[in-house]
């Protein structure tokens, strides 16, 4: 839909919906995602594919110049410009409409993708109206924090009552705090979210390949993505410590690659399942890292262990040092979060943060398709954005 065909309120909702739009092929639609590449980098997914691009994510030795990954690149930012500038449609045509809200928060996570999964100095260019390019500058780690609170700040203020947005506003301003390092504010801006809510990215199966749920496709479908296991040693064991919250199966059959078992993970089983982006889970896993942070280890525990019980789960036990509930604590997410683009995320804090290595963390040592992993922690921002006159390297590759 472009601006000079958005005519009245029947104009606007297109523009809504195609934002909308781009946003789930950006998250976990068609034949990606950061949900799916952000799984595969981290310990979520081995390659069971044949892809040469693909294999440099499995590995952490992405070259600058990985077609998969501009393609990657350039959908990200497809979905916050869409978002950012389906507001102003929204205010002029749905004044008071809690979409407003909706786009400002969406807009508000493409930049946490960004921040959680990509180099320090990504560059934010602008589209405007007339479809002039307005090239952006590079952005500081900090920098892009701040613009995402910025945009959930907003959709806090516009939400017209709608609780679900507001809900929405507040887990994503809390995981920007969780970035930034500001755990007690984090925890405060989630406490009123019911531990049941939750808000996803919808799919639909029998409709255009762009629609579909890409892990179901990749794993299920193509075969092309395999469940991980204690993947390179620091990886969480999916497989061998069974638990409900990944359920998975034996295929019995190798992947597209006829050499690499396929194990199924069982949380996302259909073309048609959706994904969650935010949840009253996620805000009660910030509340428990506030705990934590805050010197409250019983607390912590406390509200890990009402998740695990309404789950049906044993209740976990302290382990006793720092370190050890740390490594529980980021467990415990990598599992209640699986598929949902946090664990790249997560590895990185465990190192800017709490001080952990990357060798504690990332997948290291032989890599099982051949050579060894590579040291990238996080996305190199691909060659063609050299092309924009501001930008020229990665202000840095550190977690």
């Amino acid at each position: 839909v472009t601006p000079e065909s958005v005519q009245g309120e029947n104009g606007a909702v297109l523009f809504w919906a195609g934002a909308l739009g781009e946003f789930a092929s950006a998250y976990s639609s068609g034949g990606g995602g950061i949900a799916l590449y952000a799984g595969m980098f981290s310990d979520e997914f081995i390659l069971s594919g044949t892809f040469p691009t693909r294999n440099e994510v499995d590995r952490r030795e992405i070259d600058m110049r990985n077609l998969t990954m501009l393609g990657l690149y350039r959908q990200i930012h497809r979905a916050r410009v869409a978002t950012e500038n389906a507001v102003p449609v929204l205010e002029e045509f749905l004044a008071g409409d809690s979409r407003i809200s909706e786009m400002n928060s969406l807009a508000g996570y493409s930049y946490l993708f960004f921040g959680e999964n990509y180099c320090s100095g990504v560059p934010f260019s602008q589209t405007l109206a007339s479809g002039e390019l307005v090239f952006g500058e590079q952005s500081t780690l900090a920098e892009t924090w701040t613009t995402a609170l910025q945009r959930f700040d907003a959709a806090a203020a516009s939400t017209a009552g709608d609780a679900d947005m507001q809900y929405l506003a507040a887990v994503g301003r809390a995981r920007t705090l969780l970035n930034q390092g500001d755990f007690a504010a984090a925890g405060a801006a989630v406490a009123n979210v019911p531990a049941d809510w939750v808000y996803t990215i919808n799919h639909q199966g029998g409709g255009a390949f762009s629609l579909r749920n890409a892990i179901y496709e990749m794993n299920y479908s193509q075969r092309r993505w395999s469940l991980s296991d204690a993947e390179g040693g620091n990886g969480v064991p999916f497989r061998t410590a069974t638990d409900s919250r990944v359920p998975w199966v034996d295929s019995g059959l190798n992947g597209f690659d006829e050499e690499t078992p396929l194990f199924h993970q069982q949380v996302f089983t259909s073309w048609d399942d959706n994904v969650p982006l935010a949840s009253g889970i996620e805000a009660q896993l910030i509340i428990a890292e506030a705990q934590l942070n805050a010197g409250d280890a019983a607390g912590w525990l406390d509200t890990h262990n009402a998740l695990r019980t309404a789950a049906g789960l044993a209740a976990a036990a302290d382990p006793g040092s720092q370190d050890e509930r740390l490594r529980l604590h980021f467990e415990e997410r990598a599992r209640w979060l699986f598929g949902t683009a946090h664990r790249l995320g997560d590895l990185r804090r465990m190192i800017r943060q709490y001080g952990f290595t990357e060798d504690q963390v990332f997948p290291t040592g032989e890599f099982f398709k051949g050579g060894i992993y590579g040291d990238d922690v996080t996305f190199p921002i691909p060659f063609d954005e050299t092309y924009n006159p501001n930008y020229d390297a990665c202000i840095d590759r550190n977690a």
